[in-house]
């Protein structure tokens, strides 16, 4: 008679969420509003999971995806405790007559403290702030600003 082998119940545990491709493959996103215009523009910035140094734009009233590339990084402060540090990223567009505008965000862990949109053409600057009322799980809902 064959002996069965019993396997831990943690080995199973461990491997299940090891090989589990629920969140590996899911994109990080923000929702944002810019501050200090009388009509807010909204955007969705997207980080890619799978390539960090890529991600994507998305306008409430754009005309699609504008694909964005990490061009900087630098730490600004070390924070104690074992916490994120404080990094500024610099993100310009990729667009079919080469770089774009440039996002340049400060942020620490989850959270962003300071976001900004430089226009190459116009040079305007725009300063965005979080929209937590837009997000979903799935994406930005900027239904009820319509």
């Amino acid at each position: 008679m064959k002996r069965l082998k019993l396997i831990p119940l943690c080995s199973v545990v461990t491997g299940l969420l090891l090989c589990s491709p629920v969140f590996a493959d899911e994109n990080d996103f923000r929702c944002l509003k810019s501050v200090g215009l009388k009509n807010p523009v909204r955007l969705q910035f997207t980080f890619r999971a799978d390539k960090n140094d890529l991600g994507y734009v998305a306008y409430q009233r754009g005309s699609g995806r504008i694909q964005v590339k990490k061009i900087s990084e630098k730490e600004l402060r070390r924070v104690p405790g074992g916490r994120p540090s404080e990094l500024e990223m610099t993100w310009e567009e990729i667009t079919p007559d080469g770089p774009g505008g440039r996002y340049v965000m400060v942020v620490q862990g989850a959270r962003i403290y300071d976001f900004s949109y430089m226009g190459k053409k116009s040079g305007k600057a725009m300063k965005f702030e979080e929209d937590l009322e837009a997000f979903t799980e799935k994406g930005c809902d900027w239904t009820r600003h319509q």
